[in-house]
């Protein structure tokens, strides 16, 4: 019996590997090898002196790429802390936005399936289509942003997305608001709520915001995590709306951005220190995830010693 078992333990094992195998070398194929190349040819010279010969470095010059990238390349900085603060954006400010609207939508007062489509409809609009509405709209001369601007300040004549600080206020407000995927996704998990626990809830006098916070938001927490991680991670990799509204310019340039600016804008396209910021950036992406899952965690913990 114990033999039949193991048999049966080894038979299910491989059937599920069976199916998993494509899944497994199209993720090799097509995401673990570019990232091993990005990591180890940031160890390399590769640039417009040698683009089909990559050499690696020699182990006393190994970083020298990160090296100048830390101290010499002068926007590496500006990039980091720009994406940090969009990345910080995402969580403080777009999944509050995404939850609050699908608490309201679940109610499903009248109207509800028309807001939910026209929230929704942003978000089927591609970011480059979004940047470029939204530089019509920041347009100095016919922008509706500069004349309700000149409604407080009649002479204004400048273009916001040129004015350090305010332009990071500008770019931010082209994407930050448009969170339709996330909140079908909260919406979702909501409609899964069984209506004996809410009936439940009803019944011990949970009613409004109180039936919210303390029986649906609880049961949706892991959708909020997962939503955290996918705002965090797109503020982090912030590319569309940099490059269509200001083009990194007034000190709005991205990590994503920079990395472009150093792998193709550049005349001596340098590749090995594109894919320094590269492996930086992936690391900063893991970091991010990392905090988001302590800070729910901690969340966790919390309420169970309530």
């Amino acid at each position: 019996m114990e033999i039949t078992g193991k048999k049966q333990k080894l038979r299910k094992n491989a059937f599920i590997l069976f199916f998993l195998l494509p899944t497994l070398v199209c993720f090799c194929v097509f995401y673990l090898y570019p990232i091993a190349t990005v990591v180890i040819s940031s160890f390399a010279k590769w640039d417009y002196t040698n683009l089909n010969d990559m050499q690696m470095y020699s182990f006393g010059h190994l970083f020298d790429n990160y090296k100048y990238i830390f101290e010499k390349y002068p926007y590496f900085w500006e990039g980091l802390r720009n994406s940090c603060i969009w990345a910080l954006c995402g969580l403080v400010v777009q999944v509050p936005i995404a939850t609050g609207v699908a608490l309201v939508i679940s109610k499903k007062c009248r109207g509800w399936k028309l807001a939910r489509n026209i929230y929704v409809i942003p978000n089927i609009i591609s970011s480059a289509a979004m940047g470029l509405i939204f530089l019509q709209l920041y347009n100095p001369k016919y922008g509706i942003i500069n004349e309700i601007i000149r409604v407080f300040v009649p002479n204004f004549q400048d273009n916001v997305l040129f004015i350090p600080k305010v332009n990071m206020i500008a770019l931010t407000c082209a994407y930050i608001f448009f969170a339709g995927t996330n909140m079908i996704m909260v919406l979702g998990q909501i409609s899964a709520i069984p209506e004996e626990v809410r009936e439940a809830a009803l019944l011990d006098g949970a009613k409004g915001w109180t039936l919210d916070r303390c029986i649906v938001l609880p049961l949706i927490k892991d959708t909020i995590k997962t939503i955290s991680i996918l705002s965090v991670s797109a503020g982090f990799l912030l590319y569309n709306e940099v490059y269509f509204l200001t083009n990194g310019a007034a000190g709005t340039k991205s990590i994503s951005f920079l990395i472009r600016e150093l792998a193709v804008v550049s005349p001596r396209a340098q590749y090995a220190r594109a894919n320094a910021i590269g492996a930086i950036q992936i690391l900063g992406g893991l970091v991010l995830i990392l905090i988001i899952n302590m800070l729910f965690r901690e969340r966790k913990q919390k309420g169970g010693r309530r």
